[in-house]
């Protein structure tokens, strides 16, 4: 021992006044190796760990952080706030991180209950039971209904606007009505009394006996039928009108039929309609109270001719020899047409 440390320790020898080698230097401490176990968690993020005492010896901090960790390991998971995760991060050995949050994630998407997973199950099981293919045959057959109501339709329209086109049964008509007066090939006139009497009388006894030769059995001595006069006016009213006066005699050439005056009857023989026109009515036409009809008188000659002397119903068209215009007006006590005027076609 020098002087000066003589006589800084106040005289005393073997003592020295310098401290510093009064005690030993601290062994340091050996990191344990990571454990391959899950992530250590402890019961509280709010304060970091104490570190252990730098005084201590190494015997004490190696026995004392295995019991620390067995206790962390037994505790529950944590559900508070990540406010020192970087200081648990620091803490925790080389390789080992806070992974809280990604298993707080897991456990998340594990409660969710799998609503997509089920649905897409389920369907799938429908279609094998076939509920979507019920629909989908239903709905084909709805549409197949409606195709062939629609298509329905449409024929349906067609047709009547087919037939209101083509229709010629009211003209057909009055083919009927006038047959008798084209039979006769009259001359034009302009009114009933205007007309040829021989020519009204011939057509009033052919209407009455084409209508109602069923009706008279009386006969002669020679077979023809007995008409009275009153039979034959009527028919003539009926024909030309009210308004047309019928004059009853003896035809002046050979014909048909004979007048008696004196009985006021006729006798009228059987005769064919087979040499004479029949009517065509080609079209119809309104003029103020009236109706014109254009005729076509159809020859015996013609092809559409039937043996009944009528005009066939066949699809094919008579060709008329020749056209006349018919006035045609109503009665306006029977209300019946009648023939009122016979014109050349113009």
């Amino acid at each position: 021992m020098s002087e000066n440390d003589t006589q800084n320790s106040g005289g005393i020898e073997g003592f020295s006044a310098d401290y510093r080698n009064a005690h030993p230097p601290k062994p340091k401490a050996e990191r344990p190796a990571p454990r391959q176990s899950a992530p250590k968690q402890f019961a509280s993020n709010k304060s970091a760990p104490k570190q252990p005492a730098r005084n201590s010896t190494a015997k004490n901090a190696s026995s004392a952080r295995p019991k620390a960790e067995k206790k962390r390991v037994s505790k529950p998971l944590p559900k508070a706030s990540m406010e020192n995760e970087n200081e648990l991060d620091d803490f925790l050995p080389e390789g080992e991180k806070n992974d809280v949050e990604s298993y707080l994630t897991k456990w998340d998407e594990e409660e969710k209950p799998p609503v997509s997973v089920h649905t897409d199950r389920q369907d799938r099981q429908l279609r094998r039971s076939g509920k979507y293919r019920y629909g989908l045959f239903t709905g084909f057959l709805v549409l197949l209904l409606a195709l062939v109501g629609v298509v329905f339709i449409a024929v349906t329209a067609g047709q009547r606007i087919h037939s209101a086109l083509t229709d010629d049964s009211k003209l057909r008509a009055y083919d009927q009505e006038i047959a008798v007066v084209v039979a006769q090939d009259p001359e034009p006139f302009e009114s009933p009394d205007k007309a040829d009497e021989e020519f009204v009388l011939n057509a009033s006894i052919w209407k009455l006996m084409i209508e109602h030769s069923s009706d008279y059995t009386t006969y002669d001595d020679i077979g023809r039928t007995v008409v009275p006069l009153g039979d034959v006016a009527e028919a003539c009213e009926e024909l030309f009108g009210p308004d047309c006066t019928l004059h009853p005699q003896s035809p002046k050439t050979e014909s048909f039929y004979t007048y008696d005056s004196e009985k006021a009857q006729f006798h009228i023989a059987l005769y064919s309609q087979e040499g004479v026109y029949t009517p065509y009515t080609v079209n119809a036409k309104k003029e103020g109270d009236s109706v014109v009809l254009r005729v076509g008188y159809v020859p015996p000659t013609d092809a559409t001719r039937a043996a009944s002397s009528s005009v066939s119903s066949g699809a094919e068209k008579p060709t008329p020899a020749k056209y006349m215009d018919y006035v045609i007006k109503t009665n306006e006590k029977t209300r019946k047409d009648y023939i009122y005027a016979v014109r050349k076609a113009s």
